[in-house]
């Protein structure tokens, strides 16, 4: 029998360590300023699934989907940036568990400005 398809028994990934992939994989994507909280009223809407620092993993219908909440740096395309990191992401969770990813939805929170940028 072909080794790589041999089963040698179970392998479990724990959702955090999911939700911890997507975190640092958003974090290296420039023009990220940092993570958001996740806003009140969703984070009660979502409390029965995994959440980490503006993070929100929802594995229900065995589908892998994300809610990301960010603050951006000034003079970047949010459009682009978000599009950028929602490819990150997909490819973290796929380069290190080998798991599809149906969805990650990214929700802009804030642009960070320098006081002096401000004026």
């Amino acid at each position: 029998m072909n080794e790589q398809t041999e089963s040698k028994g179970r392998i479990e990934v724990a959702p955090e360590v999911l939700a911890m992939i997507a975190y640092f994989a958003t974090l290296k994507v420039d023009g990220v300023a940092k993570m958001a909280a996740v806003p009140p009223d969703v984070a009660r809407l979502f409390r029965r699934h995994s959440r980490h620092d503006g993070i929100i993993l929802d594995l229900s219908d065995d589908k892998i989907k994300f809610d990301i909440y960010v603050i951006m740096e000034p003079r970047v395309n949010i459009m682009e940036k978000s599009r950028v990191l929602q490819t990150a992401v997909i490819e973290a969770i796929d380069n290190m568990v080998g798991l599809p990813v149906e969805a990650v939805n990214i929700h802009v929170e804030d642009v960070v400005y320098v006081q002096a940028e401000a004026g």
